[in-house]
């Protein structure tokens, strides 16, 4: 950092607490998180509650989903958590009920500022409303809102908020059309 002019770099960007629950909680995801079988669902959000998490124990949660910091992570009733999501929750998340988020989806709550030369961390909450389907592979970036009942296109990328009861895809998102459902 020497060659680059006000380049200080923030060394702790996280508040000193949150050092020794971030040892801890990778420790539970190394020895723990693994080992809890499919059958014993509700280990993981009684794993994740330790930690903070406000989770239903109602949700399903594979054992390869990542999560950032659980201490700021809230999601509603049958939610499904799909093999490899990663939930990079720096700013906050909240998920709604009877939500889907499919294989490979990212969800980003933090980036850097790119106009600092120190790139300081930003932080910013995404919201996941109720009756949303994130389809796989899909990238939701800080500070989106995906309003109830929207679907999120395989590969797409999310940068602005969804309105609720929408269809979104590509890279950059853009509406596709408006979901609507029909009777069973």
């Amino acid at each position: 950092m020497k060659d680059c002019p006000g380049m200080s770099g923030n060394r702790f960007p996280y508040p000193l607490w949150e050092y020794p629950a971030r040892f801890l909680w990778r420790m539970v995801c190394l020895v723990i998180w693994p080992l809890a079988w499919r059958r014993l669902y509700v280990l993981r959000p009684l794993l994740l509650r330790c930690f903070g998490a406000r989770v239903s124990l109602f949700v399903d949660i594979h054992r390869t989903v990542r999560i950032e910091r659980p201490w700021a992570l809230q999601i509603g009733r049958s939610v499904t958590l799909g093999r490899g999501v990663t939930l990079y929750n720096l700013g906050g998340l909240s998920v709604g009920e009877n939500t889907l988020l499919s294989q490979d989806v990212y969800v980003c709550g933090g980036t850097h500022e790119y106009a600092d030369p120190s790139l300081p961390l930003v932080t910013q909450p995404v919201t996941i409303g109720s009756k949303v389907w994130i389809c796989a592979g899909a990238f939701i970036g800080p500070g989106v809102t995906i309003g109830d009942g929207a679907v999120i296109g395989a590969r797409a990328v999310v940068m602005k908020d969804v309105e609720p009861w929408t269809v979104v895809a590509g890279n950059p998102a853009k509406f596709v059309k408006r979901r609507e459902l029909r009777a069973p």
